[in-house]
């Protein structure tokens, strides 16, 4: 009997974590259509978001032998992932070029 009732909670936790999972990526892509839209609206009427990056960063980053060293310092900056400081900096050098 012990056994069943272990069954049934390890298969009871399996199914919300999988629910939870769906419903986060779920929110994620909405999330980044959000965005996407968010950045054309702005762009269509020319206006340009304020960078989240400090000058020292924004310097380095638009020398292209620094831009490893620009996305170090954004992330003792900030503590950000990895990620998320490749992706503020590259959106800095994307929204450069537009303007």
């Amino acid at each position: 009997m012990d056994a069943l009732a272990y069954l049934f909670l390890s298969l009871t936790a399996l199914i919300i974590i999988l629910s939870i999972n769906s419903t986060v990526k779920r929110l994620d892509r909405k999330l980044k259509r959000i965005d996407m839209s968010l950045s054309l609206i702005l762009n269509r009427m020319e206006i340009e978001f304020p960078s989240r990056l400090s000058e020292r960063v924004k310097q380095m980053a638009l020398d292209p032998d620094r831009k490893i060293e620009a996305i170090k310092l954004y992330r003792e900056e900030t503590n950000l992932s990895l990620k998320e400081a490749k992706e503020a900096v590259e959106d800095f050098l994307k929204n450069t070029d537009k303007f």
